[in-house]
């Protein structure tokens, strides 16, 4: 309930259960029925917006300044330290997002170079066979991993920053990309396919030419 222009006004629009009930004085209340026990009584009350808190701090002052201690006022939560928790939150979460994709990207980058090693063991043998050291054969399929990765961190990006530019397109608001956050993407793409490919390549750098010749 909240008082207005020395008026009772019954928030039943917060309150549903009030358009049953009767509302009458608290002393009234406190001679027939006596303090509340079993299910203490709770007031809503409606403030400005950012008050809540000041009010909260107040208003047991307020009511009973002989007794503030009876009541427990709860304020909301701030909207700013909510807004904070959330966008905490939603960070946390495309972040383990990220890190997942990253993770199933590297594998498949891994996959895809230990399959090209095992194909192309022919191609391996002869080029050993024709000079070319251990250290040539991993650099080639190393370079193929990084490739991979770039080209999956560009092919990425293009779409994330596709999807956020449409979509604020959609709601007329204003599309805000940092560099830090999109720039290093090919980068990571590219680290990423250099370690998922480096088990492959070992591999590929110490098939010997003879061995390789004869599949």
């Amino acid at each position: 309930m909240a008082a207005s222009n020395g008026c009772l006004k019954l928030n039943t629009y917060r309150q549903p259960e009030l358009l049953l009930g009767v509302v009458i004085p608290s002393t009234t209340a406190l001679a027939a029925y006596g303090p509340p026990i079993s299910s203490p009584a709770k007031m809503l009350i409606e403030t400005r917006l950012g008050a809540a808190k000041v009010v909260a701090d107040q208003v047991a002052v307020a009511l009973r300044p002989d007794a503030p201690e009876r009541f427990n006022a709860i304020a909301p939560p701030d909207p700013q330290a909510l807004r904070g928790s959330v966008s905490g939150d939603l960070n946390a979460l495309f972040l383990l997002l990220a890190a997942i994709s990253i993770v199933i990207g590297a594998v498949g980058i891994a996959n895809t170079t230990f399959v090209a090693v095992i194909e192309r063991t022919g191609e391996i043998g002869l080029r050993r066979s024709l000079g070319a050291r251990p250290q040539h054969i991993a650099a080639q399929f190393l370079a193929e991993s990084a490739a991979l990765g770039t080209l999956g961190g560009l092919i990425g990006t293009s779409i994330a920053v596709a999807l956020v530019v449409g979509i604020a397109v959609a709601n007329s608001w204003t599309a805000v990309l940092h560099p830090s956050t999109v720039l290093p993407a090919p980068l990571v793409g590219t680290l990423v396919g250099l370690l998922a490919g480096l088990y492959p390549a070992m591999r590929a750098a110490r098939i010997e030419p003879v061995e390789a010749l004869r599949r």
